[in-house]
């Protein structure tokens, strides 16, 4: 009588259906990748949108011949702001609507309030203060600095002021919820 007997697997071999869930595993981590990648370029595309097209525009009717930085704020209309060097080397800020193709105005940088010394103002004035960000924008008609903190009561605050002389345009304040 011949006996079976049942061949002793190696400890090596895995069940089937570990490689399955291996398997399907594997495929939803390249597919979360390949959609994350699709996301991150459609994001940045939007973000850039138009920067080359203010870029041209800039080159094209300003003194502006070497472009440094194009940035976007979006306001009551889409404005694109390009800083950029003359051929004297002046540094110059344009502020331009893509929607109209016109650059609204054109500032010498050495006019305007730098960020470094509005922050700190908003330091002395705000011992309480925690900064988050200072950048251009447009608003009332004009060029101006976005400063956005949190204040003494815990309030996110947005705060317009004038880039030449510094002067108060707008302030929104928002109560953050209570956790």
């Amino acid at each position: 009588m011949k006996m079976i007997t049942k061949q002793q697997s190696s400890r090596y071999t895995a069940p089937r259906w570990l490689k399955w869930v291996l398997l399907i595993i594997g495929l939803l981590i390249l597919l979360s990748g390949c959609l994350l990648t699709w996301m991150y370029v459609q994001i940045e595309s939007n973000r850039t949108e138009g920067f080359s097209e203010a870029k041209s525009l800039v080159l094209s009717e300003t003194n502006i011949e070497n472009v440094s930085e194009v940035t976007s704020y979006n306001g009551e209309q889409p404005i694109h702001i390009v800083r950029g060097k003359t051929g004297s080397e002046e540094k110059l800020a344009a502020f331009i609507n893509l929607d109209n193709n016109k650059v609204l105005t054109t500032l010498n940088t050495s006019t305007m309030i730098s960020s470094d010394q509005l922050r700190e103002e908003l330091q002395d004035n705000c011992s309480g203060c925690s900064f988050i960000n200072i950048q251009l924008a447009y608003e009332e008609n004009s060029p101006a600095w976005e400063l956005t903190y949190i204040d003494e009561n815990k309030r996110y605050v947005l705060e317009y002021v004038r880039v030449t002389n510094g002067e108060p345009i707008q302030r929104f304040a928002f109560r953050q919820p209570q956790t």
